[in-house]
């Protein structure tokens, strides 16, 4: 076995969602461009993201996350995941920043705030530690909007950069609710297979039950491009509910989104009239993994169990 490439990562979870943030690896990056990075991470280190993504025994679910020095900020963050999906997740600074405080990885600063960079810009988290746990962390978005409305869906621009597809619960489908997933997970396919095909530009498609909306309570379910359910309610799918709910008469300051998983997250207006948003929520450190690549390996690049 060839031991010459070995990864350190650590693995997390946000509502739900997986990050597996690699701390040490061969993955080396020519010049310190945020662009130029995120760019060399897409193109290449196939074998390595395959590997990280998909050991052991991997699933659809799982977001890889480069952890990379910055001269702009507390460190640079870099994304790759499997296709059809977003490679830029406020989930994943969240993980990130919890995880590297509580293995010592980041120099706490004196006001526990903390820079990330991305190739989506500089991104402020706040963190609450307790005795080097981190019960809770903190970001705020940049501004969202409804871009379009129409009979069948509105779509929400989330930092003026990602477009999701509200939609409300069909008749057909009794609630959001684990009992009711086989039929959900056949509408998610079919409206994202339905929506590619008509070359609709979208981050997500996401369903609202407002038969469980009760005051500032909502229940939804996020889909992916490739129909993929997200098992999180989602930074980004909370915020576009909510800058939905503020063009409407109800126009709550805050909502609790809960997933039909059973997580939930609660974003709050920030701002006004900008539709910025503020979230916290907590994020867990489940484990961590030395990764040896083989050359030789005749499933080198590991495999899905779903």
């Amino acid at each position: 076995m060839n031991f010459e490439k070995m990864y350190n990562t650590i693995d997390t979870h946000v509502g739900g969602e997986a990050f597996r943030i690699v701390t040490q690896s061969p993955i080396a990056f020519l010049g310190s461009d945020v662009h130029a990075n995120h760019d060399e991470l897409q193109r290449n280190f196939t074998n390595e993201k395959h590997l990280l993504l998909n050991e052991p025994r991997g699933h659809r679910g799982m977001h890889g996350c480069v952890v990379v020095p910055s001269s702009n900020a507390n460190l640079r963050l870099l994304f790759f995941n499997h296709e059809a999906v977003m490679n830029f997740k406020y989930e994943g600074l969240l993980a990130t920043v919890t995880a590297l405080i509580e293995t010592g990885n980041l120099t706490r600063t004196a006001d526990d705030r903390y820079q990330v960079e991305t190739v989506k810009g500089i991104y402020t988290v706040k963190a609450t530690v307790k005795q080097q746990e981190v019960v809770a962390v903190a970001i705020e978005s940049e501004a969202c909007s409804v871009v379009n409305t129409n009979p069948e869906y509105v779509t929400v621009q989330v930092d003026n950069a990602r477009n999701y597809l509200l939609y409300t619960l069909p008749e057909s489908i009794p609630g959001i609710e684990l009992e009711h997933l086989a039929v959900l997970n056949n509408w998610g396919i079919a409206k994202t297979a339905e929506l590619t095909k008509e070359n609709v530009e979208y981050a997500g498609v996401v369903l609202v039950e407002s038969g469980a909306s009760s005051g500032h309570k909502v229940r939804s379910v996020t889909f992916e491009q490739d129909g993929y359910i997200l098992r999180s309610p989602g930074v980004d799918s909370t915020f576009a509910i909510l800058t939905s709910l503020l063009n409407t008469s109800e126009g709550p300051s805050e909502i609790e989104n809960d997933s039909i998983f059973g997580s939930s997250l609660t974003a709050k207006v920030l701002v006004e009239g900008a539709s910025r948003f503020s979230l916290e929520t907590e994020a867990f450190v489940t484990g961590s993994h030395e990764f040896i690549f083989d050359q030789d390996d005749p499933l080198k690049d590991g495999f899905l169990l779903a």
